[in-house]
């Protein structure tokens, strides 16, 4: 073989078959428990000490031994090490797998090609001792023809994996680097005439019923075997008895006549062509019949190709799949090869700036997906890809880009199946190498055959709407290769890619069909869509970055794409924290990010940036896009005039999947429900209903009342239960003001100031102190927002002054407060005695200098014992102020349940909107504070510095004690971490603040 072919680029393979995306039938598996070795280079030789290994597996997650040293190591944008492409290091773990393995009696004299699904990043097979082939891109199957080289009885297979080559350069991908086997090994058979070729593209006709069917495949052979006389024949099993979805054509083989044995008609019609007298492209039929008697055949090549009536279209509300069965006839009619594919009719048009399914303007409620699993790493069986899919449904997401490489076949066919559209990802990512390697010609190869072989695969997906280039690699002369080939592969989809547009929205028009920028601002999309220049849809492939407690603005990103045509969605980054569960030397279990292995060149927890946890376990950020996107939504002019609109968001199907409930609810206790029976609604319609109740206009009591609106599903679906809810919304009913009465004293307030000027909370083990700082979030932290509170030193407050000054009806607590880098902090406390309690009125002066403050409020601290929390306020979730999509409610929960583990410990838990929460303990005893107006309050058996020190979830310890914020003021999240910071309006900064609140026992 090659030497050094880990360090040549423009060897991509060697032996290795076109892309075939056709199932076989006669298949054996060669997944199980493999002969193993680790080397620390390819050029090492292979020792006598075997271990062993699953295939497929990968090598960097198997316990740790000398057998395998080798760990995952986690880069972002850098490489893991110092070498200019292609070069890669000396020390370059090359795993050697190997097995036995027998041929069935079945197979003899037949076709047998090995089919290896995936491998990190390089592999040389071997069977029995000769060197079969040679393969690069990790993320696309390769086969090998190995029918020469295998014997009766046991046969021996050796795949050797490098983890390092010249095509790492092009998969730098922020995720773990990994190496080994991370898909199936099998073997399938066919007779010596095979299907070669098979190329599937189903369309839909502005009617929206007809089905258009093309298939351009190639029969082929091997041992000089001739295909003549073969017949490629195709059928739809769900349409027996229509004639058009019934296909068939022979191919013939023909011999190109001599110039001296040329009729003179085709002569004639020769001389014509090549004289330019059809340069109007109007050729006459009898010309053309002509001249393909002159053309060299295309061996094998045959073309069907129809139109079906009736069909039903596929999309991602209505996923209607058709089964298409596919033979191979040979001349005497018996059929020699079968297999099937499922196609859906759909059609994908860029019309101006808009994307149309279908015909219909849709939006992309996306979120990009990397292949993990924290026990496997990138090794996935079939139903983990289906729970990350169900989850998403769960959720409202109806896109998914495959962020960033072709993912497992089995994954489109479940987004068929279950309905998503997808922006299907070439193996492309230069980061480290952004502009270089896009224009290094040693490369244009592998840009050509990563997109086009993924291409080749993947084009009968229905769920397939956009082939897409790559990801952050520049914009090169190899991106216009690459586009090209695809598009002459499959004009019937667009392309994306989101380097095309870089540095100039307006351009890149022969890359990318859709503007697609990463982490732009609202601003920003929303002075496109406006400026008149916008001549293609405008949707995100990359926004509102969720590492961590993030996501802040998304509300708002979303208020500007359904109003402002041109707008058309994104895909949130992303689905999954990428922690992989690590076992400590005692037995604890970590979800690990960069560094926990022992590298040092790394980026941290950056590669923990999804919705949902390791686990799978859905962030609270998860509720906010739910809501979003719910496919049905409610709205009123006054909600006291019961008079609602139904809208159904949805673009192909009516509402008969739902059911709508409502209730009316005072302080968080129903008081009025019912069931409404919905109209029926077409897709993107409206219709009125009514609401008769009693309880709509006049309270009947004191108390803050709402009305509250439950869609839900009917029946079960794959993804949730019947009464699973897809969406809901909250309105506002007039209401009459619980007011606490006055009192000249109280128990409370009798003891509610000490002698130090600290006020007395019933069960407080530390009684209530200014608060200017929270745990940094990521966002925070990556933001270097955290340098700016450094220098004001508001993490650690000391009181330097304190005067108390008593009345007949109140204490008056002036309070001098310093910061650890000197500055002043105010605080005046003037305490009221009301019934059973007392209030306190707040006045926090902060200074002007400081801009930018992650809160402003007071912090206390409660007996443990108090474990059990009520809060009226936004929930259930945890949500923040720019954040904060929740129904007002009285919401029971624990202390600890407020905490949100996130894989790096941070400011978590917090509610906006809170009007009051209680604190008891089993018995029912506690405290229950009173706010002035809907104010952020968490709850937590965590002190922000324990949160802040820690940098895995599993250091925290809890403190024995409820840790209570009250603020007047809250800093957004924002999404700083990797885009836009919060909106200037969710900023803290310094000034007076002033808010009330109410102490009493319970």
């Amino acid at each position: 073989m090659l030497p050094n072919y880990w360090m040549s680029p423009e060897t991509n393979s060697i032996n290795r078959l076109g892309m075939l995306n056709i199932e076989h039938f006669e298949t054996l598996s060669l997944d199980g428990t493999w002969r193993f070795q680790l080397l620390s280079s390819p050029t090492d030789d292979s020792r006598k000490r075997w271990t062993s290994i699953p295939v497929p597996g990968l090598w960097t997650m198997q316990p740790t031994s000398d057998e395998f040293f080798d760990k995952p190591h986690y880069t972002n944008t850098q490489m893991p090490w110092d070498h200019v492409a292609p070069e890669v290091p000396e020390h370059n773990p090359t795993g050697v797998y190997e097995r036995d393995f027998h041929i069935p009696a079945s197979w003899e004299g037949k076709r047998i090609v090995l089919h290896l699904g995936g491998y990190e990043s390089v592999a040389l097979i071997t069977v029995n001792g000769i060197e079969a082939g040679l393969t690069k891109d990790s993320r696309l199957a390769a086969e090998f023809d190995i029918t020469g080289l295998i014997k009766r009885g046991k046969n021996n297979l050796e795949i050797k994996v490098t983890k390092w080559s010249d095509a790492t350069y092009i998969e730098d991908q922020d995720q773990w680097w990994h190496g080994g086997i991370t898909r199936s090994v099998k073997l399938y058979a066919t007779e010596r005439v095979f299907i070669e070729r098979f190329a599937t593209t189903a369309g839909l006709k502005s009617d929206g019923t007809t089905g258009t069917l093309k298939i351009d495949a190639v029969i082929g052979s091997i041992g000089g075997k001739s295909v003549d006389g073969y017949t490629l024949r195709t059928s739809i099993e769900e349409l027996p008895k229509t004639k058009s979805a019934q296909l068939s054509q022979t191919y013939q083989d023909h011999k190109t006549p001599l110039w001296t044995e040329m009729t003179p008609e085709l002569r004639e019609a020769d001389r014509k062509f090549f004289a330019g007298e059809y340069w109007r492209g109007d050729i006459p039929e009898s010309a053309k019949a002509s001249r393909l008697k002159l053309k060299s055949p295309w061996p094998g090549h045959v073309v069907l190709e129809t139109e079906i009536p009736k069909v039903a279209a596929w999309s991602a509300e209505t996923p209607n799949l058709y089964t298409l069965r596919i033979e191979l006839v040979s001349p005497s009619g018996t059929v020699i090869e079968v297999s099937q594919q499922r196609v859906g009719f759909r059609s994908v048009v860029i019309k101006g700036r808009e994307l149309l399914v279908n015909g219909k303007l849709i939006y992309i409620y996306g979120v990009n997906r990397h292949d993990f699993n924290r026990l496997t790493g990138r090794v996935l069986t079939r139903d983990d890809m289906r729970q990350d899919l169900l989850e998403m449904k769960r959720w409202n997401f109806n896109a998914v880009r495959t962020s960033h490489y072709p993912n497992d076949p089995a994954f489109y066919d479940l987004c068929d199946e279950l309905g998503f559209y997808v922006i299907d990802e070439a193996n492309i990512e230069s980061h480290a190498f952004y502009d270089s390697i896009s224009n290094d010609p040693r490369y244009a190869s592998a840009f050509v055959e990563r997109v086009g072989r993924m291409v080749q695969r993947d084009m009968h997906h229905p769920s397939v709407i956009f082939w897409s280039l790559g990801n952050e690699s520049g914009r090169g002369k190899n991106h216009e290769a690459a586009a090209a080939f695809a598009r002459a592969l499959d004009p019937s989809r667009p392309l994306h890619y989101e380097g095309g547009i870089n540095g100039d929205w307006r351009g890149g028009h022969s890359l990318t069909d859709v503007v697609s920028p990463m982490y732009p601002s609202i601003k920003a999309i929303l002075s496109y869509a406006k400026s008149g220049k916008q001549d293609r849809p405008l949707i995100m492939c990359e926004y509102s970055h969720a590492m961590g407690n993030s996501n802040g603005t998304l509300k708002e990103y979303w208020d500007a794409i359904h109003s402002t045509p041109g707008l058309q969605g994104g895909f949130i980054w992303e689905f999954w924290d990428h922690g992989i569960e690590q076992t400590l030397p005692d037995g604890t279990k970590r979800s690990a990010y960069g560094g926990d292995f022992g590298e040092t060149r790394h980026d941290g927890n950056f590669v923990c940036d999804g919705m949902v946890f390791p686990d799978r376990t859905p962030k609270p950020a998860m509720h906010e896009m739910k809501a979003i996107a719910a496919p049905v939504v409610i709205s009123t002019a006054k909600a006291a005039s019961g008079s609602f609109t139904v809208t159904n968001r949805q673009y192909f199907k009516d509402v008969a999947d739902f059911e709508l409930f409502w209730s009316i609810n005072r302080n968080g206790e129903v008081i009025d429900s019912g069931k409404v029976a919905l109209p029926k609604i077409a897709p993107q319609k409206s219709a009125k209903i009514a609401i008769k109740s009693k309880s709509l206009l006049k309270p009947d009591a004191a108390g803050e009342r709402f009305i509250n609106f439950s869609i839900v599903r009917k029946n079960r679906t794959d993804w949730a239960p019947a009464g699973h809810e897809v969406g809901w919304n909250q309105f506002a009913l007039p209401s009459r003001k619980e007011t606490i009465p006055a009192a000249k004293t109280s128990d409370l307030f009798d003891f509610a100031v000490d002698e130090a000027g600290e006020i007395q909370i019933p069960f407080a083990t530390l009684s209530p102190v200014p608060s200017l700082w929270r745990a940094p979030t990521d966002n925070d932290r990556i933001g270097r927002f955290t340098l700016k509170w450094e220098q004001y030193g508001v993490r650690e407050l000391t009181r330097t002054d304190c005067t108390i000054t008593e009345g007949l009806k109140s204490y008056k607590v002036v309070s001098e407060w310093q910061t650890s880098t000197g500055y002043k902090v105010k605080q005046v406390q003037l305490v009221s005695p009301v019934k059973d309690g007392y209030s306190v009125k707040e006045t926090i002066t902060v200074p002007k200098q400081f801009e930018d403050l992650a809160r402003v409020g007071i912090n206390f601290e409660i007996d443990g014992s108090l474990s059990n929390y009520t809060y009226f306020g936004i929930g259930s979730h945890e949500n923040y102020p720019d954040r904060k999509i929740g129904r007002v409610h009285k919401w029971v929960s624990t202390v600890a349940q407020q905490y949100v583990p996130y894989v790096r410990p941070q400011e978590n838990g917090g509610h906006a909107g809170v009007r009051w929460f209680e604190l008891t303990d089993s018995q029912g005893n506690g405290v229950r504070i009173d706010l002035d107006k809907p104010r952020q309050v968490s709850v937590n058996p965590f002190r922000a510095e324990q949160l802040a020190d820690a940098t895995h979830d599993v250091e925290l310890v809890p403190t024995g004690n409820t840790i209570v914020h009250i603020d007047v003021a809250h800093r957004g999240v924002g999404t700083a971490s990797c885009g836009p910071d919060t909106l200037p309006g969710y900023l803290v900064s310094g000034g007076t603040y002033s808010f009330s609140w109410t102490v009493r026992s319970i």
